[in-house]
């Protein structure tokens, strides 16, 4: 098991002065200087991060808390590349994101590794924690390694097609992808206009809820300041009323998933109904169908932010084949674009009907066991799948919508790698999304 803390975790201590902010220091210092030679999570790492953790700067609900951000989000005085050689400046300014956590005393201990634009789900040369000859996930696999190892308590990552969730799966921790715009995303490179999440990455699902408020917070939301000056921590949201039924998509995940992970969703859904939850099998749209309407809007959106690049002298410092995979971006006509935005919001609408008979919705977050590191296919049930098609199978529809979701680990395979489980709800409901989220994690007590 990896020696971490979580957020709240920490915060106990400190309070209670079971550690000090200097031992605090220590142990990040410690963490990233034996683990990051290994791991590669970081693009850049502050070298005043542990100074200001043993004295932070503020004293808000988040004060001398190490925070990872990754490589597509702006942070003042840092460099923001996403994790290519074809973009290097330094930040003037926090994006919104980065603000709300310096705001709360958060420390941004640096920049995390991301897949080259947020492109991929590998996120090379970042390795997995729990095994390094696997895959950290991506492209927010630098959020997820720094996390799982220990290196921060918490991180921020983009989601354009699963890049928060599925990086969690991997290395064995909560990924949490909150409705569209519930977080803004302004200060952040973008890859999908449209499709583009900032979600957290943490240890646990309370961890992921206190961060959520604190980068949602307005005048009087849940991070309330009591009468003595101490910051209350936010209460668990009150369920919208619900039948206590779950939807599963059977059919979609009996065509593409491999049995074995099957076989984990299943004992994972074991623990909802010993907490009291049904369960009703749910239609769900081919995965062609969604990937399809992924790539309509995503190519050409991606392709105008690049587009300087892509057709100027620094085309040729973007690695490997990612210009010929952006290049398509600007075939897409504006009527398939439009057509393309039409049909999306008619999903939008259909499904947000579909998901107010639920208290959410339950699948494997990935299809397959983790791949190792340099793998291009996994076979799932006997057929060649392309790691990205696998890998986003069962997070993008999910963006095509903008409804939140949130991978929670539920268990390993036989190679002793993690297993995460997806829940999704209804559209701006994401307090009870956490709720059963955190019900399920509570009850399963898997700590890995």
């Amino acid at each position: 098991m990896i020696d971490y803390m979580t957020v709240l975790e920490m915060l106990s201590a400190l309070e209670r002065g079971a550690m000090t902010r200097e031992a605090l220091a220590t142990r990040v210092r410690e963490q990233l200087n034996v683990l990051e030679p290994k791991v590669q999570a970081f693009l850049y790492v502050d070298p005043e991060a542990a100074d200001r953790i043993a004295d932070p700067p503020g004293s808000g609900p988040l004060s001398g808390i190490p925070v990872g951000v990754k490589d597509m989000i702006d942070v003042a005085g840092m460099p923001t590349t996403g994790g290519s050689r074809a973009y290097h400046r330094t930040a003037d300014e926090d994006a919104f994101c980065v603000a709300k956590l310096r705001a709360a005393g958060a420390v941004i201990v640096g920049k995390t590794n991301t897949q080259e634009l947020a492109y991929g789900v590998i996120t090379p040369p970042t390795r997995n924690p729990r095994n390094l000859d696997y895959i950290p996930g991506g492209s927010s696999g630098g959020s997820a390694a720094a996390v799982a190892a220990g290196m921060v308590a918490a991180a921020l990552g983009t989601d354009t097609g699963g890049s928060v969730r599925i990086p969690a799966s991997c290395c064995g921790i909560v990924g949490f992808k909150p409705t569209r715009d519930r977080i803004s995303t302004q200060g952040v490179m973008p890859l999908s206009t449209t499709y583009d999440h900032v979600g957290v990455l943490t240890h646990t699902v309370s961890d992921a809820r206190y961060l959520f408020h604190v980068l949602t917070e307005h005048p009087g939301d849940s991070l309330i300041r009591a009468a003595d000056g101490r910051t209350e921590r936010p209460r668990p949201g009150e369920r919208a009323s619900h039948d206590r039924v779950l939807a599963v998509p059977w059919d979609y995940i009996r065509e593409r998933t491999d049995p074995e992970i099957v076989q984990i969703f299943e004992d994972a859904l074991g623990i909802f109904r010993h907490l009291g939850y049904g369960f009703e099998a749910v239609e769900m749209e081919p995965f062609d169908e969604w990937k399809a309407l992924q790539l309509t809007v995503r190519l050409p959106e991606a392709y105008l932010t690049h587009r300087e690049v892509l057709e100027g002298p620094r085309r040729g410092l973007l690695q490997g084949d990612l210009a010929e995979r952006l290049d398509p971006g600007r075939e897409v006509s504006a009527l398939d674009y439009l057509a393309a935005q039409a049909i999306r919001r008619e999903k939008i609408a259909d499904w947000t009907r579909k998901m107010g008979r639920y208290a959410g919705l339950v699948m494997p977050t990935l299809p397959c066991p983790v791949p190792k590191v340099g793998q291009e296919q996994v076979q799932i049930q006997g057929n060649d799948v392309p790691v990205w098609d696998a890998l986003v199978s069962m997070t993008a529809p999910w963006n095509v919508v903008g409804f939140p979701a949130v991978s929670v680990p539920c268990g390993v395979d036989s190679r002793g790698l993690p297993v995460g489980l997806q829940v999704v709800g209804s559209p701006m409901d994401d307090d009870g999304l956490l709720d059963l989220a955190a019900q399920f994690q509570a009850a399963a007590g898997i700590r890995l």
